[in-house]
Order: C-alpha cells, then sequence, then structure tokens
C-alpha cells in the first residue's frame, strides 16, 4: 500500500501550508511542516472516522500553519515544528564587501552568541546564529579579491539582531555562560563579554548599511 504521505493531495497541503507560513513572515523546513500536517491528518481521521486520504481534504493549511505559529509562539518544544525548523524569511538578498577580519569577528560573535544561547535553553536562537556562522564561513573560504568576500546585507542583520538580543539576555534576564547556580566568577566573564557583543552588533548592522540602496 502506498504511503498516504506520497499522495498529491498530502504534498499540496504541505506546499500550500509553507505558503501561509510565507505569508505570517516565517519560512519553515518542509520536513517539520509534513510532520504538522500529518499529525493533524492522523487526529482528523481517528476524529472523524475515516482514512489518511480521505481526512487530508479536512484539514486545511491554515490550520497547519496555525499550529506551527503557535508551537514557535509559546516555544513548545514538543511540538513537531522544533527549534531547529523555524526562520524569519529573508528580505534583503543584496551582498556587500566585507573584509576578511571584520567576517572572522562576525564568525566570532555567531559562535559566542550561539554558545550563550544554547547554554540557557534557547535552542533556536542557538540554531539559528550556528546557521549565520556557517554563512559567513562560507563566505569565507570562497574566492575572494582583495582580502573581501560578498556577503548577504541580511546575514549582516539577522546576527546583529541576535547578538544583541543575546547581550540583553545576559544584561536584563541573568543569562550566563554558566548558569551551573554556584558561584566560580563566571560573573565577571558575563559582565566582560557584554561590551563585545555590543560592538560586534554594532559591526555587523554597520557593514549592513554600507550597501548602496
Amino acid at each position: 500500500m502506498a504511503d498516504p504521505k506520497d499522495t498529491l493531495a498530502f504534498k499540496t497541503l504541505v506546499t500550500q501550508s509553507s505558503a501561509v507560513l510565507l505569508t505570517h513572515g516565517v519560512e519553515v523546513e518542509a520536513t517539520s511542516v509534513r510532520g504538522v500536517a500529518d499529525h493533524l491528518v492522523e487526529v482528523m481521521a481517528e476524529r472523524v472516522g475515516v482514512d489518511h486520504e480521505e481526512a487530508v481534504h479536512l484539514v486545511t493549511p491554515e490550520a497547519v500553519a496555525e499550529i506551527i505559529m503557535k508551537a514557535a509562539t509559546e516555544d513548545n518544544r514538543g511540538a513537531s515544528v522544533g527549534p531547529h525548523a523555524m526562520r524569519p524569511v529573508r528580505i534583503d538578498d543584496r551582498t556587500v564587501s566585507v573584509s576578511v577580519e571584520a567576517l572572522g569577528h562576525l564568525v566570532m560573535a555567531a559562535s559566542q552568541a550561539g554558545k550563550y544561547a544554547s547554554i540557557n535553553d534557547d535552542g533556536s536562537a542557538a540554531a539559528h546564529l550556528l546557521d549565520l556562522a556557517t554563512e559567513i564561513g562560507a563566505a569565507l573560504v570562497k574566492e575572494h579579491d582583495d582580502g573581501a568576500a560578498d556577503v548577504a546585507v541580511g546575514v549582516l542583520d539577522e546576527l546583529a539582531e541576535l547578538v544583541d538580543a543575546v547581550a540583553d539576555r545576559i544584561e536584563d534576564d541573568g543569562w550566563s555562560i554558566c548558569p551551573c547556580g554556584e558561584d566560580h566568577d563566571q560573573g565577571k566573564v558575563d559582565v566582560g563579554t557584554l561590551p563585545v557583543m555590543r560592538r560586534h552588533a554594532a559591526l555587523a548592522r554597520g557593514l549592513g548599511h554600507q550597501v548602496e540602496g
């Protein structure tokens, strides 16, 4: 018997659900959308007493998108969409030439902020920051001229926003490089980290603003 998830109706549901999510300004991995859609179809099939192929016509793309958006808003780690699946839609795809030295600082910024996010249980921010570090690293290893490489403005904007957000959490919410509950001078490290993060965020933001409209 064919897999119900291979039917045209189910694939159409997934595609349309992804399109609805884009209207909300987020892009979600197709595998996660499929997982949520399949769960809703199974629930509908059991509730109504029909098979999967019939139930798929009773689930709307809006319902799938609503579940995913709600899970993201509530940071529901038990949901099928998980913290690594959702990203803001990158609107600005222009590029700007950035020096290799500056890009090195930005990789460090993404890695440092990602470590704080991971240690303090913000898996979504940690995954996003690691993705940005990978994108910047990819730009570094590509062929570049005169000690500079092209990076998407959207990468710089996202990095600035995320690094500043992590710095805010350190400053306002007590995020620490070691939140073990015991004092072994990690507070000094956290305090010293703040100005570095702010400088790196300002660097990323300033580089992004250099591009001409």
